[in-house]
């Protein structure tokens, strides 16, 4: 039996993990050797590298809200651990099944569609974007877009190619809340819904032969997220999601700002 790995976290939802994974995880008193969990509400980027210099085995960033560029480009370079981030709209294991469920079937062209209030919208494009680039697989560019204060849309293109990959609308609303929509159309369509409003989020795939609904996911995304940190630290110790992130961030913010050119990350 492999020793448990000790996660260091104030987040309740955590804890709750942590206990949900009694042969796995046990709570840590200090950074030394832990995977440590940081609220990613705050200043999760400082809160991360302090942690590494503390000696932390992983770092696991819960809901990034903010993703300052240069700074996150930084860490990403200076990084020695695995930093898994947790982003509860691009949940891991429905990305996984969304991708499985397709059978290799390539998409023609994916649709997104997403709406949050002024100070969630950013992060809601984030998670359209990762989306688009998971079903298109390949870095993204934005070649057009526009901006307005009630929200933005744009074109995006594959970085490789230069083939169309889909397009995006984003809309400002007033309620709390965050609702995203992604059809990925094609002989094989996948349909994400994710409504946080009214509780919903459903996976569907649609073929020749019918459409199917994933069921409904029991494990909670924080412990899905501290199984893939603690197989980060046992395994490879390997992981994209903070390149992911920069990717995906920095498609939103120029959306939102209206420019074209995107930076390559990984």
């Amino acid at each position: 039996m492999t020793s448990r790995i000790p996660v260091l976290t104030t987040l309740a939802a955590y804890r709750v993990a942590v206990a949900g994974l009694p042969m796995q995880a046990q709570p840590a008193r200090d950074a030394t050797g832990a995977i440590v969990v940081i609220d990613g509400a705050a200043s999760w980027w400082d809160a991360a590298a302090l942690a590494i210099r503390d000696g932390a085995s992983a770092v696991l960033v819960a809901e990034p809200h903010e993703v300052p560029i240069d700074a996150v480009c930084e860490l990403a370079a200076t990084a020695r651990v695995p930093i898994v981030v947790h982003r509860s709209r691009l949940r891991a294991d429905l990305v996984e099944s969304a991708i499985e469920q397709r059978a290799g079937v390539p998409p023609r062209l994916v649709v997104a569609e997403c709406r949050a209030n002024a100070d969630r919208l950013g992060a809601t494009m984030r998670d359209a974007v990762g989306w688009m680039r998971v079903f298109a697989d390949a870095r993204l560019t934005v070649a057009s877009a526009s901006a307005a204060a009630g929200g933005a849309g744009a074109l995006l293109r594959s970085s490789a190619d230069g083939m169309v990959v889909g397009s995006m609308l984003a809309t400002v609303t007033r309620p709390d809340g965050a609702v995203l929509r992604v059809q990925a159309l094609g002989e094989t369509t996948t349909e994400v819904e994710i409504d946080e409003p009214v509780g919903r989020s459903e996976l569907a795939t649609i073929t020749e032969r019918g459409r199917w609904v994933a069921p409904g996911r029991f494990e909670s995304g924080e412990r899905m997220a501290l199984r893939r940190a603690i197989g980060a630290v046992e395994g490879t110790g390997l992981s994209r999601d903070l390149v992911d992130l920069l990717h995906d961030a920095e498609s939103a913010a120029r959306i939102l700002r209206g420019e074209h050119r995107l930076r390559r990350f990984g």
